[in-house]
């Protein structure tokens, strides 16, 4: 817990001045230049925190969940998410395409307008997650992905082990052979997920204007719902991704159902080991990830997403193919094109893969966490994409 109250505070540009060991517990005192709140963790899982009654105790108490929410005090009702049925309602986004298409023709790329892009984005990543609703993911993949989440994007004081606990059995309440089964559709697991946000998070909201927020987001829990299950979709038994093509574009206009979409499991066997090690580390990849602009079309073999700058690229070089002189000059070009446009790449050969696996994943896990905490940035943000638009 005091690690993600680091990263909190790291988050919030605060200052942590002082850490010390005290009689059952760490002490860990927290300065924004004007005041100090000192945090102490004690053995037994309990946790203090004092100071003065000012607006750094009670961000610091909003993140342990210590304060006393004022939304119960004035009676709002924070519902969660209801996702099963039509994830976000690809159907508005191709309805409100139709209609500007009809007016204006289809735009060439370089004048579309920003939210025809934005439009035709969620129209893929809707259609895509409520035509695939009924994935399994199992519990121990559902377990790690949650996990994983919340150690890398939350930072919050909350106590995982609970929340997941809470999601598992709601999944098994909703639906007794999830039981059995050892696992859930991605329906039920997005609607367990939402529900248990809705619970848990308010409990660490603070009030900014007339909103109740959460202090790292600033905004309610559907943020993160939305993030979450999107992670879970490569880790399900889906397998397969919508391909995000002229083609595809206008058949779903149409409404016509016969669409192309292609398989993202691991296609070679360094790309295989690969992605065991990432899940390993405990950093959620996307396989086979769809890049591209007006002009270009790549897939990228894993993708890594970050919530705070560039998303994180990763090739798998097989020596046979990418030494070719071709090849080589080839994967120059694309790499800059990519990293120009927001993907930090990095590159691991076959060699390294499966002989120094463990030195790859770390120098990953060391670029993800300097990502995270601003310490590496690209001047572009990175591209939204079907699996999920960036805020």
């Amino acid at each position: 817990m005091k690690d993600k109250l680091k990263l909190f505070v790291d988050h919030q540009k605060l200052k942590i001045i002082d850490e010390r060991k005290i009689q059952g517990g760490t002490q860990v005192c927290i300065s924004d230049d004007n005041h100090k709140v000192h945090c102490t963790f004690y053995n037994s899982g309990t946790i203090l925190i004092q100071g003065p009654n000012v607006g750094l105790k009670s961000l610091i108490q909003a993140w342990a969940g210590k304060s006393s929410p004022a939304y119960k005090k004035e009676g709002l009702v924070l519902g969660y998410v209801d996702l099963p049925a039509g994830w976000r309602e690809w159907d508005e986004e191709a309805n409100w395409l139709k209609d500007y298409i009809d007016k204006t023709g289809i735009p060439k790329e370089k004048d579309a307008p920003h939210r025809y892009k934005i439009k035709r984005e969620v129209m893929f990543h809707d259609y895509m997650f409520r035509n695939q609703s009924m994935s399994e993911i199992d519990f121990k993949t559902l377990t790690f992905i949650l996990k994983s989440w919340f150690n890398r994007f939350c930072y919050m004081g909350l106590n995982t082990d609970d929340y997941i606990d809470d999601v598992i059995d709601d999944c098994i309440k909703s639906y007794s052979e999830c039981k059995e089964n050892k696992s859930a559709s991605l329906a039920i697991a997005a609607n367990a997920i939402s529900m248990y946000l809705c619970e848990y998070c308010p409990k660490y909201f603070i009030k900014k204007k007339d909103l109740f927020v959460c202090p790292q987001t600033q905004s309610d829990q559907n943020m993160c719902v939305c993030r979450i299950v999107d992670a879970l979709y490569p880790y399900s038994s889906a397998k397969t991704v919508l391909a995000y093509t002229k083609t595809n574009f206008n058949k779903l206009l149409k409404r016509d159902n016969n669409l192309n979409w292609y398989n993202i499991e691991p296609s070679s066997p360094i790309e295989q080991k690969m992605a065991k090690g990432l899940k390993d580390a405990g950093l959620l990849a996307i396989p086979q990830f769809q890049a591209h602009d007006d002009k270009h079309k790549f897939k990228i073999d894993f993708v890594v997403k970050t919530s705070n700058g560039p998303y994180i690229a990763i090739e798998c070089d097989g020596l046979e193919f990418h030494a070719r002189k071709d090849t080589y000059i080839h994967d120059r070009i694309r790499d800059r094109y990519i990293q120009q446009r927001g993907f930090y790449i990095m590159r691991f050969s076959s060699v390294e893969i499966f002989n120094h696996l463990d030195s790859c994943l770390k120098e990953l896990d060391e670029s993800f966490w300097r990502i995270q905490k601003g310490k590496l940035t690209l001047s572009t943000p990175p591209r939204i994409n079907y699996f999920g638009l960036n805020d």
